[in-house]
């Protein structure tokens, strides 16, 4: 009793206790030379908070081994030799690797020159949502425009106003790990989900597939394909969210105006050793799996003349460019020695609240850090040298990657640079949590001048231009959390605004969620998420090379009557109508395994 109030007053745990004084009674056992045998044969063992001591030979041959030797049917030489080979053979005999489970399944080697975990996550959904009117007619074709077709011909994204549905919103499958040895990571992630407004069964497609050198605390390094570090809400998890879904703005300002994967490299220092944190990459700056090598322009065979999907040029042609001829188009390729440059710099004022949203650690301490990103993306070809954007031949990657993360206003301006500059903070608090980011987008173009959206017949002169010039985007958001139960039950809600062209009015998008979620284990691997959405989307401003049968309103907005000599027909200003109003609910429930 004395003894274990001593361990208590000193500070140490009945665990702690145990251990010490187990591994003193070793100490002492092995300063006896008759015992010491018995200890230099076996190890301690922690099982279930206990230290027990557990002999490397099996007991009942050691039994026999001491009764033969005391009654002097063997020498001290012989059993030691017999222990010694007993142990050797029981070392050589035992497997080279161990295997079992961790959040995940862990296969590893015993010199831990290899580490392989298996996780597995599923997102399963159930979405109901109401939609007003001003979706069946005219719908949106301006920044999320749906694409059909090998020429890439643009439809308005039109909708009954009730829908129910459920969704398989992500199902992924991790390797994660290390080789060598633990500073040498590697990372692979596949995913088999469906988007709840996919035109196609979803497949299975590569996410990820990186390396992470860690030697070095001050520059560790990073390649292969990975989410870009650049802003906050794109480094984060989908399976550390407080809402079903990252908000529209969130989506719209990655890196590369593409997509929040690219293939590259980056330096880094330790997010968990330093205090102020940054990250410089270089990247292809087309996305994940693609490079720039697979983009083309079409132009005909002489170069230097425009190509498109019949006869006729829809601009004026250069002197000596012969009419279009589909057959004749070449696919040329440009802008391959462009790469997308980006980088973040943070600062973890306190603590270290990572990018996991909301505070389910229950933070003690304060949390505190603001970051900020800046990246470059140049050479961007939203439409073919043509700009008619729905009747070339271009290839369509870019342009369907701009219209399914809501840029679609950007398609059909000709080859577009990007810089994009975003800052964040954040904070956390015994289950409290407020995050923010700011996104500004500045949208240059090579080319200068309106588009040209009509001509008199075929080689011109130009009849129509656009009305106006595209502009640059901006937006931001706020969100916050409270754990009701700690690290059970939580509620948040988050405010999001969108200006998708500065240059045109009755376009902002405005977005409020609320959600409540349950986690009954305390961690992200298991919860329950119920998440309401309203959503307000302006169908005001101009966006080049929508297609019909769009809806003509009449006005500045009405569309240009086509002349019966212009051969690729007439592509006219979409319509314009009501603002576009959604309510969705989603129930959601995730297992990471």
């Amino acid at each position: 009793m004395m003894l274990r109030r001593w361990f208590s007053q000193m500070g140490f745990g009945p665990r702690a206790a145990k251990a010490i004084v187990a591994m003193n009674a070793a100490v002492l056992l092995s300063l006896v030379p008759d015992l010491g045998q018995a200890v230099d044969s076996g190890k301690l063992v922690e099982k279930n908070g206990e230290y027990v001591f557990v002999e490397s030979m099996d007991p009942a041959t050691r039994l026999l081994l001491e009764r033969s030797y005391e009654k002097g049917i063997i020498t001290q030489e012989e059993r030691d030799k017999a222990i010694k080979e007993s142990e050797s053979r029981a070392y050589l005999m035992q497997p080279s690797f161990k295997l079992w489970y961790d959040r995940g399944f862990n296969f590893s080697m015993n010199d831990n020159a290899f580490l392989l975990k298996i996780r597995g996550r599923l997102q399963m959904r159930e979405t109901t949502r109401w939609r007003n009117d001003a979706w069946r007619n005219p719908g949106d074709a301006k920044n999320y425009p749906e694409l059909l077709g090998v020429f890439g011909d643009y439809r308005a994204n039109r909708s009954d106003d009730f829908y129910t549905q459920f969704n398989i919103r992500r199902a992924r499958l991790l390797f994660l790990g290390h080789l060598i040895n633990p500073d040498f990571k590697y990372f692979v992630q596949l995913g088999f989900e469906t988007a709840e407004n996919a035109q196609t069964p979803g497949a299975a497609n590569l996410l990820d597939f990186y390396f992470l050198s860690t030697h070095f605390s001050l520059f560790n390094v990073q390649a292969g394909q990975y989410k870009v570090f650049f802003n906050r809400s794109q480094i984060n998890n989908t399976a550390s969210m407080q809402f079903a879904e990252r908000s529209l703005v969130q989506d719209a300002f990655t890196a590369s105006g593409l997509n929040r994967r690219d293939v590259g490299i980056t330096i880094m220092n330790d997010d968990e050793v330093y205090p102020v944190n940054y990250y410089l990459g270089v990247y292809n700056g087309a996305g994940p799996l693609f490079n720039r090598y697979g983009t083309y322009d079409s132009e005909e065979a002489t170069v230097g003349c425009p190509g498109g999907q019949t006869g006729g040029n829809p601009f004026p042609s250069p002197a000596g460019c012969p009419t279009n001829s589909r057959n004749l188009n070449a696919n040329f390729r440009n802008e391959m020695d462009k790469l997308m440059y980006a980088g973040r710099l943070q600062w973890n004022i306190m603590g270290r609240p990572g990018y996991g949203e909301g505070d389910l650690a229950y933070s003690e301490k304060p949390q505190m850090a603001v970051g900020g990103g800046l990246a470059y993306n140049p050479g961007i070809n939203t439409s073919t040298d043509n700009a008619f954007v729905g009747i070339d031949l271009a290839n369509l990657n870019f342009r369907r990657q701009l219209a399914t993360f809501g840029n679609g206003r950007q398609l059909g301006w000709g080859v577009v640079n990007y810089l994009t500059h975003a800052f964040d903070g954040v904070f956390k608090y015994r289950g409290f949590s407020l995050q923010g980011e700011y996104y500004f987008k500045n949208v240059e173009r090579t080319f200068k001048g309106a588009p040209c959206l009509q001509t008199a017949g075929s080689g011109g002169p130009c009849t129509a231009q656009a009305p106006g010039l595209l502009g640059n985007s901006t937006g931001f958001y706020v969100q916050s959390g409270y754990y009701l139960i700690p690290r059970k039950v939580e509620v948040a809600a988050r405010y999001s605004y969108w200006d998708p062209d500065t240059n045109a009015s009755g376009d902002l998008i405005k977005q409020l969620d609320a959600s409540i979620n349950w986690f009954p284990f305390g961690t992200y691997d298991y919860q329950v998420m119920l998440t309401y959405t309203n959503l307000a989307m302006g169908t005001g401003g101009y966006a080049i090379g929508r297609s019909s049968p769009l809806p003509s309103t009449g006005g500045s907005q009405s569309t240009v009557p086509c002349p019966a000599t212009f051969p690729s027909g007439c592509v006219p200003l979409d319509a314009r109508g009501g603002t576009l109003i959604e309510n969705a609910i989603r129930l959601q429930f995730q297992i990471f395994f």
